[in-house]
């Protein structure tokens, strides 16, 4: 996924010259083709992230599409002040891209595992959050991304990423439909999707259809579009590789509670006191009861 962010942005910077990309000296044998075709558009700020953003502003003032690039917490974490006060009071057009989201790097610990991020990103003013499943959302969301004038979250995974979609995603919703609505749904966000999907199709074996809709943006138009979805049916489970409190299934609950009859929303993410838990992301995920068995096991207790 990462390289194909990468050229991506080789590809818009073939019409729009006023690009730049910086980065927390991170991406070594992702970013190489972006510096050698425009090595005037590319900086490599070392480890200051706070700096880094700081520049991105400053760019961002002089009519410049600005990206900037680190590991998950790094990117967010370590300069949310400069995010939040130089980029987004500003509504800057500065798409903060960090890599390694969720849990990508569990076997690092808790210091590199980003699953606090999309909490405190959302809660930013003007902030739009992109949180792809695969390449193929990537490009559906690259699109939005430049378009959008105003202060982004990108979240990309690492490498290595299964295709979901056997074709690009077509329309403009922010919501994509993977399976038809019915009593139980999943609502997904990002590459813990694929656990989804492994779930639902175990279900249409035993001939059970599970709803699933995969959720890789989160913006007001999103809010509008899940309203509408939240009343067809009772039961929705929120999945995400992140942090319950604040994160997707947090956003969800908040707009389910504002009905006068709210469906049941049942969260799915990583617990609040898992932060010392270290292993595979497969493993991790099985911990936190985030993986396609665990999702069964759920799914068959309510069905």
């Amino acid at each position: 996924m990462r390289n194909r962010f990468i050229n991506r942005l080789l590809n818009y910077c073939k019409n729009d010259d006023n690009v730049f990309l910086l980065s927390g000296d991170l991406g070594y044998t992702v970013l190489e083709p972006f510096i050698d075709r425009y090595p005037e558009n590319f900086f490599n700020i070392g480890v200051a992230e706070q700096n880094m953003v700081g520049i991105a502003a400053g760019l961002a003032l002089e009519n410049n599409k600005v990206f900037t690039y680190s590991i998950s917490n790094f990117a967010t974490s370590r300069c949310h002040e400069q995010i939040r006060n130089d980029v987004c009071y500003h509504n800057l057009d500065v798409t903060i891209v960090a890599v390694a989201g969720g849990l990508a790097y569990g076997s690092h610990g808790y210091t590199h595992h980003g699953i606090e991020d999309i909490a405190i990103m959302r809660c930013l003013p003007n902030m739009t959050i992109f949180v792809p499943s695969d390449r193929f959302e990537l490009d559906y969301c690259f699109k939005k991304i430049i378009k959008n004038t105003s202060p982004k979250y990108l979240r990309l995974v690492k490498n290595g990423e299964p295709n979901l979609y056997s074709k690009a995603i077509s329309g403009h919703a922010n919501i994509i439909q993977h399976r038809k609505i019915a009593d139980i749904n999943i609502l997904a966000c990002g590459s813990i999707l694929k656990e989804a999907i492994d779930c639902c199709d175990f279900f249409e074996k035993q001939g059970q259809n599970i709803g699933l809709y995969s959720c890789p943006i989160i913006s007001p138009d999103t809010t509008y579009e899940l309203k509408k979805l939240l009343k067809k049916k009772d039961i929705f489970l929120t999945l995400e590789e992140h942090k319950k409190i604040g994160g997707f299934g947090s956003y969800v609950s908040e707009i389910s509670a504002s009905f006068k009859k709210p469906p049941r929303v049942i969260m799915c993410g990583v617990a609040n006191d898992g932060y010392d838990l270290t292993g595979s992301q497969s493993y991790l995920r099985s911990l936190f009861g985030i993986d396609s068995d665990s999702l069964i096991k759920k799914i068959e207790k309510l069905l």
